[in-house]
């Protein structure tokens, strides 16, 4: 039976394994940081060498990221939860990795939220952890250096979010080049007073669970079919609340670069809003019943199985409705295949399908749609009533921008 050791004696074992670190770390602290990625270095004080989670260095990058090393000093495992900024005015910045940093062992973690400046100014780190048990253990310290925290990039309000850490990616899945971190809606985009009986009437967008999606909305306005200021897009609606629309490439790197290989892709979906496990959703009591078979088109938001989630929490992949990006492509872009439609046989690292393949009855096949014509809106994901086809990367180039439908969706982003 293993005990857990009392902390006089895990502080005896830690200077005796992980003495060596601690003194790297003291000697390090205080030190200026050589350059990050080609950014800019900085000054680091008050982080304790003593604590679990060690501070090695930082620097902001090229893009803007806070980049830092730590390192587990503790005697078992740890979570690195949340790594929040925050300037002298009180703003802050949260960035929420959720990545595991085994014993003794240093990882590379990324924060949005700091622009390059001329001059110094001081920024206080604090770094939220779970190790053997305990919750919320912290390690505060200060950094120092020509940026400033961008408040503009504080983390989203309206709900739950995730954090995209794009040095994660699968690079052969999707090329991040000149893509900085972001946010994603962790779940389909609602109206902001949407219920789970109602889609509600604000024009502002949120993030929650088990409520109706906002769907029927096109890509971005259109002025000969409704007011902007009652019924805008969906690149506006993220807009005016201060986010963006995320493009097909970042959708592509929050859900699909994140697992990385076709083993593990969350399952897809049959017309009964069931996984092929059978496992379902909970249907969305406003959803049409297109058959008049008893079969809704909708399930309310994140109330799918975990199946139709990713690893990094990304939720509503499946199951659900189209989501549309900000990007429009015409007939010569090679993400356009002119009419071809088919499952996708392989992916390329740019966000679109490499070759297509023969019709397979297996659930959760990507599928692609396209039409003939130019300016096709980019829309992802596996809409509920296309069953087997719904695939949970599966892509659809055949509308428009002002197209909209039930089955049509979107989440927002923010970088």
């Amino acid at each position: 039976m293993k005990f857990r050791t009392s902390k006089g004696q895990s502080a005896i074992e830690y200077l005796t394994t992980y003495g060596w670190m601690l003194l790297v770390v003291a000697i390090v602290g205080g030190a200026v940081f050589t350059t990050v990625q080609g950014g800019s270095s900085l000054d680091s004080s008050g982080f304790d060498a003593g604590s679990g989670v060690a501070f090695v260095e930082g620097g902001l990058t090229s893009s803007n990221s806070f980049q830092m090393a730590l390192r587990n000093q503790e005697a078992e495992e740890i979570q690195v939860e949340k790594i929040t900024l925050t300037n002298e005015e009180g703003n802050k910045v949260v960035a929420r990795p959720d990545k595991t940093l085994p014993v003794g062992e240093e990882k590379t973690f990324n924060t949005i939220g700091l622009a390059e400046t001329s001059g110094q100014n001081s920024v206080n780190v604090e770094i939220t952890y779970d190790s053997g048990g305990l919750d919320n253990l912290a390690v505060n310290g200060s950094i120092t250096g020509a940026f400033s925290l961008d408040t503009e990039q504080a983390e989203p309000g309206n709900g739950e979010w995730v954090f995209v850490d794009v040095s994660e990616v699968n690079q052969s899945t999707v090329d991040t080049s000149g893509m900085s971190d972001f946010y994603i809606m962790k779940y389909e985009a609602s109206r902001s007073d949407a219920t789970d009986s109602s889609e509600g009437t604000s024009d502002v967008p949120a993030s929650q669970q088990g409520v109706v999606p906002w769907t029927e909305i096109s890509m971005n306005y259109d002025s000969s079919r409704a007011d902007p200021g009652t019924d805008p897009g969906a690149l506006e609606a993220c807009e005016a609340a201060g986010f963006n629309l995320p493009s097909n490439r970042q959708w592509q790197a929050a859900t699909m670069a994140e697992i990385g290989n076709e083993s593990s892709q969350p399952l897809g979906n049959t017309n009964n809003n069931e996984d092929s496990n059978g496992d379902q959703g909970t249907i969305d009591p406003t959803s049409h019943d297109w058959n008049n078979d008893g079969e809704k088109d909708r399930t309310l938001t994140g109330s799918g199985p975990d199946t139709w989630a990713n690893t990094i929490g990304v939720h509503d992949l499946n199951g659900n409705v189209w989501e549309w990006t900000s990007t429009v492509v015409d007939q010569s872009h090679p993400m356009h295949k002119g009419g071809s439609e088919g499952h996708v046989s392989s992916w390329n690292n740019n966000g679109y399908p490499e070759s297509l393949g023969s019709s397979n009855s297996d659930f959760g096949g990507d599928y692609y749609w396209s039409s003939s014509n130019d300016t096709r809106a980019v829309r992802r994901g596996g809409y509920a009533r296309s069953g087997a086809d719904a695939g949970v990367f599966s892509m659809i180039l055949r509308d428009d921008p002002s197209g909209s439908g039930r089955g049509t969706g979107f989440r927002c982003s923010l970088s």
